[in-house]
């Protein structure tokens, strides 16, 4: 069994600081060789070479620019489609609710309007009573003369500033 204490097995400045430092300088190696390979292989001088690599780059170019229009048009044309189709949908499931409130409405429409405003009155003043609530829980702070009553409804409400809302 050997003894690894006399190891100093710390990272190198360059590694210690998340490897930056060794990535930078395995690039640079690659980069030295990837030059070097390249001049002793190269099969033409570099203006003749520079020239090839550039129409190359052209015709990618445009290859990708006929591509690229494409999708976006293809995505367009998707997009104008997911567009009708949710209106269609929109549409066909506002008909639908129509249609089954009106079949299962027991009253006329005077009569659910006006019961609906009274539960919807209900629902306002008894939210506004929670909230009433739940402050005076949350705040036991002395109230000012003739505000120790619970606001009753959202008229009430709208008449004094320093209330809930």
């Amino acid at each position: 069994m050997s003894d690894n204490s006399n190891f100093n097995l710390q990272p190198l400045n360059g590694a210690a600081e998340g490897g930056r430092g060794g990535f930078v300088a395995l690039a640079v190696i690659a980069a030295a060789f990837g030059a070097g390979a390249a001049i002793l292989l190269a099969p033409d001088e570099g203006a003749e070479t520079r020239r090839r690599v550039a129409r190359g780059l052209r015709s990618i170019g445009g290859e990708a620019a006929g591509g690229i229009a494409q999708l976006q048009r293809e995505i367009r044309r998707r997009r104008d489609q997911s567009r009708r189709e949710k209106r269609v949908f929109a549409l066909a499931g506002l008909l639908v609710g129509a249609g089954v409130a009106a079949l299962i409405t027991p009253d006329s429409g005077t009569t659910t309007r006006r019961k609906l405003g009274g539960t919807i009155n209900r629902i306002k003043i008894g939210t506004v009573d929670r909230i009433e609530r739940l402050r005076q829980r949350a705040e036991p702070v002395e109230e000012p003369a003739g505000e120790g009553r619970p606001v009753r409804s959202v008229q009430e409400l709208g008449r004094d500033p320093d209330s809930v809302f």
